[in-house]
């Protein structure tokens, strides 16, 4: 189990919360993640904004040479420079505003997507640091740095666990219905045929409906589970077996329900 899991201290605190915050340390990694796609996009706005010019630019000659049979194709170019430029400038507002939000704003969105009062989510936070808290490191190699997460490992406080999915959902361990790993497929460009890549994620259901999920190594994942199930034996595991792929919708209906 120390494999996956181990207990929290003073030199990870420091790492990757260094102002003793989850959410403070989620924020810092939102806004550098911002920041970078605004430089991204920012470029790619600029060059677009040039090519909008150009393409005005050659309209305009087209009119005043009287070359109307080229006029529809002024247009269209810059009509497609003018729709790429919208979807930058609206992409660009929203890693702005991103990038702006504070730690009250993580842990408020957490109590939205959690479907938990915000006294709960920041009672997780103080858990977190605690050292009773289980770090969760669920993968590794490429599936660990390739992770969206905003902090590469959950965590399983005394009360509540959390993957640091980007939604920051935080789950009450008595709260959970289901812990088990399900399949999942994507492909990728070879360049002479699309190869189908599979792998494992553990999926988390709470009895209020919400649901969160995480790439996993099977060991880890089976690992989690058992742990769980100490805490709560109530959860159900699927018989340890892995949910193929899409069948997920249908195994969290029948497990709210009940059946």
């Amino acid at each position: 189990m120390h494999d996956f899991f181990s207990k929290m201290n003073e030199a990870y605190v420091q790492k990757h919360f260094p102002d003793g915050s989850v959410f403070e340390g989620a924020m810092k990694t939102g806004r550098r993640r911002s920041l970078g796609g605004i430089v991204f996009f920012g470029l790619f706005f600029a060059a677009t904004l040039c090519g909008l010019v150009w393409g005005i630019g050659r309209t305009l000659q087209f009119v005043s040479n009287g070359e109307d049979d080229m006029l529809s194709v002024g247009i269209v170019v810059c009509g497609f420079f003018g729709v790429i430029l919208l979807v930058c400038l609206l992409i660009l507002i929203f890693l702005i505003r991103g990038s702006r939000q504070k730690r009250g704003d993580y842990i408020a969105n957490s109590a939205k997507h959690s479907q938990l009062p915000v006294s709960e989510i920041e009672a997780f936070e103080r858990q977190a640091t605690a050292s009773d808290c289980y770090i969760l490191t669920l993968t590794a190699g490429l599936d660990r740095a390739l992770s969206n997460a905003t902090n590469k490992d959950g965590l399983l406080t005394r009360d509540y666990i959390y993957l640091a999915d980007p939604a920051q959902t935080v789950i009450r361990v008595d709260s959970l219905k289901a812990c088990c790993l399900s399949d999942y497929t994507y492909c990728i460009n070879t360049g002479k045929r699309h190869k189908k890549i599979h792998c494992l994620a553990i999926y988390l259901i709470a009895s209020n409906g919400v649901s969160v999920l995480s790439d996993t190594t099977e060991k880890a994942g089976r690992a989690l589970m058992a742990l769980l199930k100490q805490r709560n034996s109530a959860i159900d595991t699927n018989d340890g077996s892995v949910l193929p792929e899409g069948a997920f919708d249908s195994y969290k209906k029948r497990v709210l329900e009940g059946r």
